[in-house]
């Protein structure tokens, strides 16, 4: 039901908290509709706790097609996302300056890791936050994540891996 917002001619920002209320991949796959709003610049979405897997979070990277969204926030702790690249794909969303991805206390490992760094490769991006903590990235997903520094716009960039495999070698 709360898709049809896509549907508000005049909406330009939208913040939708649906913590803990066990949506799963489909409630995921339908608020990736919210692709389709007009005029859409800024957009949060707090998911947590919502029983949410890797299909979810590959219905989710669809927000990459809204052609004017210019800020994502996306609040995905404490579901099921595994290693799925998918969110990766949010780097080809053509107006995107400020991205915010909260995955803390999920599956993710080194395979997810390093498709986040191709983030580094949306042109646009100015702003990235991504929260990883509590997850099973060792140096191997850390020094991947490094590599975001080679992204051509970015000013700001917070890194947040408490909590995971990383050693010494991540220092």
């Amino acid at each position: 039901a709360l898709a049809a917002l896509k549907d508000a001619p005049s909406v330009t920002a939208l913040d939708l908290s649906l913590v803990n209320n066990a949506i799963g991949d489909d409630g995921a796959q339908a608020l990736a509709a919210l692709k389709d709003t007009p005029g859409l610049t800024t957009l949060s979405l707090n998911l947590l706790d919502n029983q949410i897997g890797d299909g979810g979070a590959q219905a989710l990277a669809a927000l990459k097609d809204s052609p004017s969204l210019v800020s994502l926030t996306l609040n995905l702790r404490h579901n099921c996302i595994a290693d799925s690249p998918a969110l990766a794909a949010l780097k080809d969303a053509p107006a995107l300056k400020a991205l915010m991805l909260s995955l803390g206390s999920n599956r993710i490992g080194d395979d997810m890791a390093q498709a986040l760094a191709q983030l580094k490769a949306a042109p646009f991006l100015t702003s990235l936050t991504l929260h990883l903590g509590s997850n099973r990235i060792t140096d191997d997903g850390a020094h991947a994540l490094v590599t975001l520094r080679e992204a051509p716009a970015l000013t700001t960039l917070s890194l947040n891996l408490w909590n995971n495999h990383t050693r010494g070698g991540a220092a």
